[in-house]
C-alpha cells in the first residue's frame, strides 16, 4: 500500500486554524491565501527552495516571518488521523508492505516523523520534497514505486485528494480516495487487505 501522508494518514494542522492561531486571521484559510505566495510552498514541497527561503517568500508582501513558530506550530499539532494508527498498525502485523506516496517538503516530513512516528507503521519512501516533483504527476507515481520496487499493478494507493487518485488510476494503480478510516475498511477487505486468515 502506498499512502498519502497528510489529512490521510496524518492531520494537516494547516487547514485546521492555522491562520489564525499563527497570524491572527479571522475568514478561515482562505484570508491567509489572499496575502500567501502562491508559488513559495509548491517550490518547497519540490525541494526547489529550502525552507529558509520559503519563509523568506512567505508572504506576496515580503513581510516577515516568524519560521521557528511555523515549526513548531506544526510538529506541536501533528496528530494520526482517528483510527489511522491503528489500521496500519493492524495492516503491519498481517505483513502488508507499505510506504508512503506524500507531496510534501522534506524537511516538514521529519517533523512528522519527531511528531508522531509515523516510520514505526508506516515507512517513508516518497516525498516530493526528496524526489523533485509531486502528485499527480505521473514521475511522481513512477518514482514511488520505484521506492518499494513494485509495479503499478502491485500497489495500491490511497489519497483524500481526488485528483491524485484519478491520476494514479489512469496509470492502472489501484487507488482508493480516502474520506474516512470507516470507510476504507471495507474497500480495503475487498482487495483481500489485511489477508483474511489475519482478522
Amino acid at each position: 500500500i502506498l499512502w498519502d501522508v497528510m489529512d490521510t494518514l496524518v492531520a494537516d494542522p494547516f487547514f485546521r486554524g492555522f491562520e489564525r492561531d499563527l497570524f491572527g486571521l479571522e475568514g478561515g484559510i482562505k484570508a491567509l491565501f489572499a496575502i500567501k505566495d502562491q508559488t513559495s510552498f509548491v517550490e518547497f514541497e519540490k525541494g526547489k527552495l529550502s525552507e529558509a527561503e520559503h519563509f523568506e517568500t512567505y508572504f506576496s508582501d515580503r513581510r516577515p516571518v516568524d519560521g521557528n513558530s511555523i515549526r513548531g506550530y506544526l510538529k506541536q499539532n501533528y496528530e494520526w488521523l482517528p483510527g489511522m494508527k491503528e489500521l496500519t498498525a493492524e495492516l503491519q502485523a498481517a505483513g502488508v508492505p507499505m510506504g508512503t506516496c506524500s507531496n510534501y517538503p522534506a524537511p516538514w516530513a521529519l517533523l512528522i516523523e519527531e511528531a508522531v512516528g509515523l516510520s514505526t507503521h508506516v515507512p517513508w519512501a516518497f516525498v516530493s520534497g526528496e524526489q523533485g516533483v509531486r502528485k499527480p504527476a505521473n514521475d511522481a507515481f513512477r518514482a514511488a514505486c520505484a521506492a518499494v520496487n513494485c509495479d503499478f499493478h502491485e500497489v495500491v494507493f490511497i489519497d483524500d485528494s481526488k485528483s491524485n487518485v484519478d491520476a494514479a488510476r489512469a496509470l492502472g494503480i489501484t487507488s482508493i480516495h480516502f474520506t474516512s478510516v470507516e470507510a476504507l475498511r471495507p474497500m480495503l477487505l475487498e482487495l483481500g487487505l489485511p489477508p483474511r486468515s489475519t482478522i
